[in-house]
């Protein structure tokens, strides 16, 4: 029997921000990964954009989980002996007068003062859309998600922490005295599945709103200026001569399927970001699904009848930006007892939404 501190379900962003914490600490895990379709963060954009939405409103904990972030991943780089973190100002192009207004009204909001840089006159950017004017978005980067992903894989399988199985959450017997898993004997068990919690039995009750995003790579012999273009979508260059764009949200069609309607959709919202025709071809066409949730916050805690069993998941499109913070966060909740953030903490649905206990046992056996 191996006896472990933590078994963590899922080897997302979410799960391995949250592993790495607890191995600095020197903590005895596993985490169960298998490449599943619809896994957000393989194809993710990565982006770490302090202003979203059509209200242009702060991204909510952006003011200590971005710079946490940028300290988090230049540290890990070293760690990891790779480079995936980029810090990348954002172009927004404005798409109309309202739009611009607006800008100017957030400008001068000092609240917003670090995130808002110079604005530009319209037609200051060669090739680009900017008929009405653009303006710089500080604090943002670009997380390289295929490559910061590919050296977690390799960190956690080299230290024997990873295993490339599919956890049948089925299979996990629960006793006052032990959570066990085959030969796995642990103290507590995390979930990080991301949007595949809504077919947790232990979790699901909770209010996910699973939204399927899609990606373009492209190349083309244009020019780009070195940010994050922004105009409805997002552009970004990634190397010579390819760029990726997108995305789409669909929340009927949960799968990691590419269609062609979405694949229409992004190619033509590409002529948004031109004065004129530019020729390009479609690299690749990605898919997956965001574990977003109703309240748009992520569920971190403790299920109501058994606090060794966990979550640490429902971070939406914004996993790369947010889970650095909240893995720190949620290691000092479990191992040092500290508050999770209130508007973080699964408790606060428990009321509303909770409605079962936990599955039947009989002998120790999950029924």
């Amino acid at each position: 029997m191996r006896e472990l501190d933590y078994i963590i379900v899922g080897g997302g962003i979410a799960g391995c921000c949250l592993a790495f914490q607890l191995a600095m600490r020197g903590r005895k895990l596993l985490m169960f990964d298998v490449h599943t379709e619809a896994a957000a963060s393989s194809v993710a954009a990565g982006v770490v954009n302090p202003i979203t939405g059509k209200r242009l409103a702060k991204s909510w904990r952006s003011d200590v989980a971005h710079e946490f972030a940028k300290r988090f991943y230049s540290a890990l780089e070293a760690e990891l002996r790779v480079s995936f973190y980029h810090p990348r100002k954002i172009l927004q192009l404005y798409k109309s007068g309202e739009e611009r207004e607006l800008w100017e009204s957030r400008s001068r909001d000092s609240s917003y003062a670090p995130m808002i840089g110079e604005s530009f006159e319209p037609n200051t950017f060669c090739g680009l859309n900017d008929a009405l004017g653009s303006r710089i978005i500080e604090r943002s980067a670009w997380v390289e998600p295929p490559v910061l992903m590919s050296a977690f894989s390799s960190y956690f399988l080299g230290r024997g922490m990873l295993v490339r199985e599919f956890f049948d959450v089925s299979k996990l017997r629960i006793t006052e005295s032990s959570l066990r898993y085959g030969e796995l004997n642990s103290k507590r068990i995390v979930f990080c599945e991301g949007w595949r919690a809504v077919y947790n039995p232990y979790f699901s009750w909770l209010p996910y709103r699973p939204a399927k995003g899609e990606i373009l790579t492209i190349e083309g012999s244009f020019e780009l200026p070195e940010h994050i273009i922004h105009r409805g979508n997002w552009l970004m260059k990634c190397s010579k001569n390819l760029f990726r764009t997108g995305s789409t949200w669909d929340r009927e069609r949960l799968d990691g399927s590419p269609t062609e309607s979405a694949r229409e959709a992004l190619l033509a919202s590409l002529s948004n970001f031109f004065d004129c025709r530019r020729e390009f071809s479609v690299r690749s066409h990605e898919a997956g699904v965001r574990p977003c949730t109703a309240t748009t916050r992520p569920h971190l805690g403790a299920h109501p009848a058994d606090a060794r069993i966990l979550s640490f998941n429902g971070f939406g499109s914004k996993g790369f930006a947010l889970s650095p913070y909240f893995a720190r966060a949620f290691v000092w909740h479990i191992e040092d007892s500290k508050a999770l953030d209130a508007e973080a903490d699964l408790n606060r649905h428990t009321k509303k939404f909770y409605r079962q206990k936990l599955p039947a046992f009989k002998d120790g056996m999950a029924l």
